[in-house]
């Protein structure tokens, strides 16, 4: 027989007591079997885990998952664990941890046995958490504004959770996006004057990553807020001086008929100067060639800050960074293709669809690295079973951090997080935080920063992480050209897909047809039509043999979307 445990019952799937509980959760122990009872929702499902105790080295162990709520009307969940506990004993519950944040109050309670009998007892505890993603606290018709705080509900019976964000139209926003280590409990911290002032349909997203390199991403329900702020900073721009001494200051006024007023300070927080105007539309909009009054070029501040002053509010910006990222030729091209569908029909065509990027390089006087496989990219292997070693892999790593390179392209595997199948095998996956780490381009205002031209990720979900700050790409679309220019910096581009998408069909038997005809299709309206990245997956989504599955926001365009295929690559 098992032992009897000591049970405790929380909402959160994390170590600490501070946690965000299911209000109502009970437990009883009729005879053998521990009940758990807690309120619940006919659109949710629930994980319920156990573990022996909190300093378990193991962790939680899941006892079920996906696991249906009441549908019969009263609301109240129930869950027998049978055989578990020693029938002998009497209960008392204390609670030993309490927290509270909104409506959601924390704790845990703990639920011990007095020994009436002869056995010894054992000890345990339990956790019931919604399955999936959940924002606590927010309900559609909130207002938000300033900096908000948002507790996170996670819950996956399967891997850990690599990435979390606020996510709008697949896209993360208010500088949510968060990686390991998460904070714990899980909160999104989001600068809502980031976004424009109105309304957003908002929603968490998270994506679990387990040892198999199995990958899983859920959202949580969406929520319709108003993001209301007096002044904002939607279209900032955070770096400068990278190809002359120009800055732009950018922000937007609620009130669309306001004078205004700039005050700028260095880096050591010396004031420098200010500007004014009057907005007719709201727009704010400064260009700054670095020259103060008196006749000062403050061309070594290596960032600088703002306070922008209305007839009603007067907010700080975020820092603006000074970059230097000088180019000592024409940008090269790190190209490789991982052969992880080898058991599939007319695989072939699958390792040919980048042919056209492949070979572009060579035409604009550019280099490759690694050297192409024939008229194919750079080939990587897949599977511990494949006899090759890591070498294929190693000279991909070492293309990608080539101070010559500057764009992109890759096909394979790959997640939020980074390029590859599996996380945990480091010699074969490129991590998003390696290559930011590697081209210093987080945090920001690094001077020997390396950031890429143009890259293009054919991977699962690599629009939804920090893969375009890793590559020094603003994670914005459409940014429009006049501000690259106002602030000295290079136009640049990060296309990657915001879901997981399918590349072989039934049990990858075959290749998807679909997907191979429309990346085809984005390289030649680039290459013999010459339009610009976000042009061409317009239109390759309107050939007819994509059949419909493709649109022009299946793609997503961080950046610029008029970059064509060799502009500024140089």
């Amino acid at each position: 027989m098992k032992k009897l445990k000591l049970i405790a019952v929380a909402l959160w799937a994390c170590l600490s007591f501070n946690a965000f509980a299911i209000e109502g959760i009970q437990i009883t122990v009729p005879s053998t079997n521990a009940v758990l009872s807690w309120p619940s929702d006919t659109s949710e499902s629930y994980l319920i885990q156990h573990r022996h105790a909190l300093t378990d080295t193991d962790g939680w162990q899941t006892v079920a998952d996906q696991y249906p709520p009441d549908y019969s009307g009263t609301n109240i969940t129930y869950f027998t664990d049978t055989n578990t506990v020693d029938f002998g004993y009497t209960l008392n519950t204390t609670n030993i941890g309490t927290g509270s944040t909104g409506s959601m109050p924390g704790g845990t309670n703990m639920v011990t046995f007095t020994n009436i009998g002869t056995a010894v007892p054992g000890q345990g505890f339990y956790q019931v958490v919604r399955d999936g993603v959940h924002l606590v606290g927010i309900s559609n018709d909130m207002v938000l504004t300033g900096v908000v705080k948002i507790p996170v509900e996670l819950g996956n019976g399967s891997g850990s959770v690599s990435t979390m964000s606020l996510t709008e139209n697949e896209t993360p926003i208010g500088n949510s996006l968060q990686t390991v280590p998460l904070s714990d409990p899980h909160y999104l911290t989001v600068n809502t004057t980031l976004l424009a002032n109105g309304s957003h349909d908002i929603y968490g997203t998270a994506q679990w990553d387990d040892t198999n390199g199995g990958l899983w991403q859920a959202d949580s329900p969406v929520a319709t807020v108003t993001v209301s702020n007096e002044v904002s900073f939607e279209n900032f721009m955070g770096n400068f001086g990278e190809l002359d001494d120009t800055l732009l200051i950018r922000a937007t006024s609620a009130h669309t008929n306001t004078d205004w007023q700039v005050d700028v300070y260095d880096s050591t927080y010396s004031y420098v100067g200010s500007f004014t105007g009057h907005a007719d539309d709201g727009d704010i909009y400064v260009v700054w060639n670095l020259e103060d009054y008196y006749g000062v070029y403050h061309t070594n501040d290596n960032f600088f800050v703002c306070e922008v002053s209305t007839e009603y509010v007067d907010p700080p910006t975020p820092p603006i960074y000074k970059i230097t990222d000088p180019w000592s030729g024409n940008g090269a091209w790190a190209e490789a293709m991982q052969h992880a569908w080898d058991g599939a029909i007319d695989r072939d065509t699958l390792y040919e669809e980048l042919n056209g990027f492949a070979n572009i390089p060579s035409s604009m006087g550019a280099s490759t690295f690694p050297p192409k496989d024939d008229d194919r990219p750079h080939a990587l292997t897949f599977g511990a079973e494949n006899p090759e070693d890591d070498s294929d892999w190693a000279l991909f790593r070492t293309a990608i951090y080539n101070p010559l390179s500057r764009n992109l392209v890759y096909f394979g595997h790959g997640g939020q997080n980074g390029l590859g199948y599996n996380p945990t095998t480091t010699n074969r996956f490129i991590t998003a935080t390696e290559i930011a780490n590697t081209l210093h381009t987080i945090p920001a205002g690094q001077t020997n920063r390396h950031a890429y031209r143009f890259v293009f990720v054919d991977a699962c979900s690599t629009a939804l992480g920090k893969m375009p700050e890793a590559f020094g790409i603003i994670h914005k679309e459409d940014v429009q050209g006049i501000d690259y220019i106002n602030s000295s910096t290079r136009f640049a581009t990060y296309v990657g897909w915001p879901k997981d998408k399918y590349i072989g069909i039934l049990d990858g038997a075959y290749i998807n047809y679909d997907h191979v005809n429309f990346i085809q299709h984005v390289q030649f309206e680039m290459i013999y039509y010459g339009n610009s990245i976000k042009q061409a997956i317009r239109n390759a989504s309107h050939y007819s043999d994509t059949y419909g599955e493709f649109g022009e926001e299946s793609m997503k365009v961080f950046g610029y979307w008029d970059l064509s295929i060799g502009a500024y690559n140089n």
